[in-house]
């Protein structure tokens, strides 16, 4: 069992940056007065490599924004399995989901590499939800984002086959024909994004590189043709 997120929680020692705040969705366009009160607002959250920040269906007490790091939000079935819903990046906004939606945690998370977080508190949210609308505005934006997520989720596991699954994550999550997750998700996290195991991953892994379409180099994914990659995605 995890600790309780309360314990771990600190305010935070030097005022937290309201220029960072802008660049998570929930506080786009909003004036720094209503920042500045955010920030005071906040708690700062330190997590280790694969850490446990919470478990499903434990309280949802505090919403955060990723300053630093890698998390993924996942589900586990009764067997073990796991299957990882999204990764959550500098700047995006998580927890919102439990804290807006009976006040438990939909969803397990965990930190993949040492992380640091900016929490605010399911009240102090509401308070200012209930005295800015411009801030409710952007919460609706994100959860319908999300929603999208989702929907694309549900028509990987159920209308495409693996090969598909895992060229759409190489295209999702790339940067400058690199595979960004590649560099720190181990081949059973790619499984659990995919909704497959890690000898099937592997497999199609090599096949993909035996086509030309991929290559390995120093633990990176490099994508060597992204229209093969796209015409793989779509077809499968």
């Amino acid at each position: 069992m995890t600790t309780p997120a309360a314990n771990l929680e600190r305010p935070a020692e030097k005022a937290i940056d309201i220029g960072f705040l802008k660049l998570s969705p929930i506080f786009a366009g909003i004036d720094d007065g209503l920042l500045e009160k955010v920030a005071r607002a906040m708690v700062v959250r330190s997590v280790e490599k694969h850490e446990i920040i919470w478990l499903e269906q434990e309280p949802a007490r505090t919403i955060y924004i990723m300053e630093s790091g890698l998390i993924k939000l996942f589900k586990t079935s009764l067997g073990g399995k796991e299957q990882i819903l999204r990764l959550v990046r500098p700047g995006d906004c998580f927890g919102h989901a439990g804290a807006f939606n009976g006040g438990n945690n939909p969803e397990s998370a965990q930190s993949l590499v040492p992380s640091l977080l900016y929490g605010i508190t399911r009240s102090n949210l509401e308070s200012l939800l209930a005295e800015y609308p411009a801030l409710t505005r952007n919460l609706i934006k994100l959860m319908a984002t999300e929603m999208h997520h989702y929907i694309s989720l549900v028509e990987d596991l159920s209308l495409r086959c693996v090969s598909g699954r895992l060229a759409r994550m190489l295209l999702t999550d790339n940067h400058q024909a690199v595979c960004d997750a590649s560099l720190l998700l181990t081949r059973s996290d790619m499984a659990a994004m995919t909704g497959t195991v890690r000898e099937v991953v592997g497999k199609s892994l090599k096949a993909l590189e035996d086509r030309g379409v991929i290559r390995y180099d120093r633990r990176k994914i490099v994508i060597k043709d992204r229209e093969a990659l796209e015409t793989i995605m779509l077809s499968s």
